[in-house]
């Protein structure tokens, strides 16, 4: 019996940090033992904190819960009407227009620290790149990686010029992109987004940019 009891211990020893360790209170993806911000509003894009680029977000400035937005909202700085402003994006007939207002309010895929590998909280925003394209097939699209800035040069520019291929991947592999429609360049740690200084700004700095264009 005591061989027995000692056993299922043993066994389950194994299986309860396992459980554990993949808590997600506010399920935006992100365990809650790596989530800076354990509370982000449910359907959130945050970044790989857990955290949400308030930089980059978007806001209905006159605090009306309605589907219109005037034009000098778009890009403005509140995550519940990104979806909606990027669908208005998304279906402007004017190729040129379309692709400015996108690209104001597209939010950068960001990585933990010296990785490369995509994760799943950054999926939604290659959805909406995805989404838009097949509306306007004829833009382009240039990725750009960055690095926060620590390590060396030689690390940083191999690790953005990864994180941009692997975007490119996934667009091409997963969301049925072309190849020649697709640019990647690594740019170091040469245009922080944000002060590297602190740890929530190497994070943000930590990303691959979307810039997108008319042909």
């Amino acid at each position: 019996m005591t061989i027995v009891r000692t056993l299922t211990l043993v066994i389950l020893s194994l299986f309860i940090p396992s459980a554990f360790a993949w808590v997600d209170t506010d399920f935006d993806g992100v365990p809650d033992k790596k989530d800076a911000c354990k509370d982000t509003p449910i359907n959130t894009i945050v970044m790989a904190n857990g955290c949400v680029d308030t930089d980059i977000l978007v806001v209905d400035e006159d605090g009306d819960d309605d589907d219109e937005f005037d034009e000098g909202e778009v890009g403005a700085t509140v995550t519940n009407n990104a979806a909606l402003i990027a669908e208005q994006c998304r279906l402007q007939p004017d190729v040129t227009v379309a692709a400015d207002c996108f690209g104001s309010i597209l939010q950068p895929v960001y990585f933990d620290f010296d990785k490369a590998n995509v994760l799943l909280t950054q999926r939604p925003t290659l959805v909406r790149v995805q989404q838009y394209i097949a509306q306007h097939p004829q833009v382009k699209v240039r990725l750009e990686g960055h690095t926060d800035i620590i390590g060396s040069e030689a690390i940083n520019m191999a690790l953005s010029l990864k994180r941009a291929v692997a975007i490119k991947d996934l667009l091409i592999n997963d969301y049925q992109f072309q190849p020649t429609s697709i640019e990647v360049v690594g740019m170091s740690n040469k245009k922080p987004a944000a002060d590297n200084a602190t740890v929530e700004g190497r994070q943000r700095n930590r990303r691959v940019e979307f810039i997108i264009t008319a042909e």
